[in-house]
């Protein structure tokens, strides 16, 4: 379901690029941003129905209209290290081919990103409240000027291979990424109960991108199928251009004080269906399934003094359920045909593969994703007249295992502290909003499965500073 709003937003939305859990923002707006995404039981800003829909009843006002822009620098890389093995080392004499990849170090392009969002709430009496929000809720990019997935050595063999299989290194060009952008748009209702709790829901209207390029290697050795097996899903892997998805889903969430100065809060977003990649059913698990994670968060806030409240919440993101993102990659289940090992003739040296699982199956190669599990603390100090401070700290496991760092170069989301600071400048019945957050250098290294002898090393540091406004 494409809105007008949609329409208008993407032409500036055309990329993917958030301080991020996993793929996910790490915050909405740029208040609940200055707390490192902390603050599900202290919401009072036409944002707040993009984290907790009942936020909305604590707003303040009338009628409000906030929008922000972000600019946002990853510096994301990997490196190979290790040379690769030697045809003469390769098993079942040389007949299994080992995908050995370049050494060295490359670093993604697309380092620097304008990130726009809108928010609006309107009270309707005492205890009724609707919202409007636009954003990002999250995504991933990469644009290597390389030719990641390539072997040197398999290329030089020529096209065809001595065995008389097609090369699959012939047709592999540059560069080489994937970009996925996910958008919401969620009309929210709160209803204030009594004077100190609120419930609210979130209709959340789902539109993602995405496309890929530099895949060839595995679409041409066949790990999506090829013609004459009986899948063959290998036209849909790699550079079909950008295609889009949407899907429908709801946000609900309480707030509420329990007593003077201690606030809980707690929200939830069931899995969002989407539709599927349909350009890209061959690399995709559940032939381009790319749902939207269920996930929820809770937590305390605490008013201290009156002009200090800390804050402290929980968030779980289930990866691992969505299987083109949880799914590992089994090096050996990728291979239509492998090496016979009771060869007794040129004729009988290769064999279909049992364990074969193409690409974009159900139980197909993903990232291996597992669920993350982040906490999150912040705190605001508003001594000042007209100035609100902030800071926030988060942490959460990064979700990609040592052993599937080999498609993980696509997304290294590989971040596990972040670090913010924010304020508020107070003039009249308007708000300028600032929160600066860095998510710190982390590495993940892994052997590569498609050559043991070589490992990759994954690394990412994020920068984001946004500027808000509220009317």
């Amino acid at each position: 379901m494409l809105t007008p709003l949609m329409v208008m937003a993407l032409s500036l939305l055309s990329f993917s690029a958030f301080a991020t859990d996993g793929y996910f923002s790490t915050g909405q707006g740029t208040k609940n941003k200055g707390f490192a995404g902390a603050g599900i039981a202290f919401m009072h800003s036409p944002f707040s129905a993009a984290i907790n829909p009942a936020g909305l009843s604590f707003v303040g006002k009338k009628l409000s209209f906030e929008v922000s822009v972000g600019y946002f620098n990853p510096n994301r890389k990997y490196t190979v290290i290790g040379a690769p093995t030697p045809p003469q080392n390769w098993p079942y004499e040389g007949r299994q081919m080992l995908l050995g990849l370049k050494e060295g170090t490359v670093e993604s392009g697309s380092s620097t990103f304008i990130i726009p969002a809108i928010a609006f709430s309107y009270q309707l009496g005492d205890k009724n409240t609707l919202g409007l929000n636009f954003f990002g809720n999250g995504g991933m990019n990469t644009d290597y000027a390389a030719k990641t997935y390539y072997s040197e050595i398999i290329d030089s063999f020529g096209d065809p291979l001595p065995n008389g299989f097609p090369n699959p290194m012939t047709n592999v060009t540059e560069p080489t990424g994937v970009n996925i952008t996910q958008m919401f748009l969620t009309l929210t209702y709160a209803r204030l109960i009594g004077e100190k709790h609120s419930i609210g829901i979130s209709p959340v209207f789902a539109y993602q991108t995405f496309e890929a390029k530099g895949l060839q290697a595995f679409r041409d050795m066949g790990s999506a199928g090829m013609p004459g097996l009986p899948v063959d899903r290998s036209a849909f892997v790699t550079n079909n251009g950008k295609v889009n998805s949407t899907g429908v889903g709801f946000r609900i969430g309480y707030q509420g004080e329990l007593f003077n100065g201690f606030r809980l809060g707690a929200t939830l977003q069931p899995r969002i269906k989407m539709s599927k990649f349909d350009k890209y059913k061959g690399l995709f698990a559940e032939e381009g399934g790319f749902d939207i994670p269920s996930n929820w968060t809770a937590g305390v806030s605490f008013d201290i003094t009156k002009d200090i409240t800390l804050m402290a919440d929980v968030k779980q993101i289930m990866y691992s359920k969505v299987k083109s993102v949880g799914n590992p990659m089994i090096a050996s289940q990728m291979m239509p045909m492998i090496p016979n090992p009771n060869m007794t003739s040129p004729a009988d040296a290769y064999m279909p593969n049992p364990d074969f699982v193409a690409l974009g199956s159900d139980n197909g190669a993903g990232f291996g994703w597992k669920d993350m599990m982040i906490l999150k603390f912040g705190a605001e100090f508003r001594q000042v007249k007209d100035w609100q401070f902030r800071c926030g700290y988060s942490y959460g496991k990064q979700p990609i295992q040592e052993s599937e760092v080999m498609f993980n170069i696509l997304a290294p989301a590989v971040n596990e502290n972040h670090i913010s600071v924010g304020l508020t400048h107070t003039m009249g019945d308007h708000d300028i909003n600032l929160a600066i957050t860095h998510a710190l250098s982390n590495t993940v290294k892994g052997v590569n499965p498609f050559d043991p002898a070589q490992q990759i090393e994954l690394n990412m540091n994020q920068w984001e500073i946004e500027l808000g406004f509220r009317f």
